[in-house]
């Protein structure tokens, strides 16, 4: 009886370690990222490095895609938790009934651009210019509702398809200006080269503001309680990063070396005040009202109820 006592005593000890280990283990979340690491993504480094994800049972890996065009088709076939995408790419995906949401943002400010050459001095002298897209169609909308704001149109420019190369398309004068570049990196770069541009931030002509950066979902995980406590710990994350940038800053591109160049570290301090202070925060008004311009400038075609878009996860 006392061998039995005792193996009993043994196999409660092995069981209540089993629990205990089980009980502390975090959670894993893979996140696909838009492209490679950037500073678009100091705040999910921030909620790594400050220890927001460990706090709330989190064990995030962060992944870059070889394509950037795939990241919301391998969530919607399940092959990550979240991914970095963009409005106007989810109001699409919603509009062809594939199964992905709104749950977060990473920046509620936009970054999209349209940089010119230094000639050019307002929107009314683009008539008859050659404008280079990253891809065709994608900111139809966006560039004729800036256009319409000078009493121009997309027939009166001439749309080239320079395939995510804009910098070099723009410098070698293969184009007359560039839409969809970023104002926390190329815009920052053409600069820091010394080559003369002008750029005109869209939200400034016609174009309705917008969270440039959103996580994506579908629609089964989006209640997901690990979900909320993601974007709760990338609230604190972010909070730490406002008041602790160069620290987190020298974590990263130890890290990821590849960071430690000088447009990095300007586009490090230029991507802050983009960040999402909430980034769990559904914004229903300003969500909708990209909906309709989409709605309106034909990017989607069917209406859709607004819980097809975008779901509040905060616990």
């Amino acid at each position: 009886m006392l061998k039995i006592n005792r193996l009993l005593s043994v196999l409660m000890i092995m069981v209540g370690c089993l629990i205990s280990v089980y009980a502390n283990a975090n959670d894993k979340i893979t996140v696909v990222l838009d492209w490679f690491l950037n500073a678009g993504h100091q705040s999910l480094l921030a909620a790594q490095y400050s220890g927001a994800f460990q706090r709330h049972g989190l064990d995030v890996e962060l992944i870059a895609p070889a394509d950037p065009s795939t990241p919301p088709r391998l969530v919607a076939a399940g092959q990550g938790d979240l991914a970095i995408s963009y409005p106007i790419q989810l109001g699409i995906m919603v509009d062809q009934h594939i199964p992905l949401m709104q749950v977060g943002s990473l920046l509620d400010t936009p970054l999209d651009t349209l940089i010119t050459n230094g000639t050019i001095k307002s929107l009314k002298e683009l008539k008859g210019k050659k404008i280079g897209v990253a891809i065709a169609g994608d900111q139809h909308a966006i560039l004729g509702t800036m256009l319409e704001s000078a009493g121009l149109s997309l027939s009166d420019v001439q749309l080239v398809n320079v395939n995510f190369q804009l910098e070099q398309a723009l410098m070698t004068g293969a184009v007359d200006g560039v839409i969809g570049a970023g104002r926390n990196y190329e815009l920052i770069d053409l600069q820091q080269r010394k080559i003369p541009v002008s750029f005109f931030y869209p939200e400034q002509y016609g174009v309705p503001n917008y969270d440039e950066l959103i996580f994506i979902t579908r629609p089964d995980k989006a209640k997901d309680p690990k979900i909320a406590r993601f974007m709760q710990a990338l609230k604190e994350g972010n909070a730490y990063l406002q008041t602790h940038s160069d620290e987190i800053f020298n974590k990263a591109i130890k890290d990821h070396p590849e960071l430690n160049t000088p447009l990095n570290k300007a586009a490090w301090q230029a991507t802050l005040p983009l960040d999402s202070k909430d980034p769990g925060k559904i914004d229903q008004p300003k969500i909708q009202k990209y909906i309709d311009f989409l709605m309106k400038k034909g990017v989607i075609h069917q209406q859709h109820p607004f819980l097809d878009y975008a779901v509040q996860t905060k616990e």
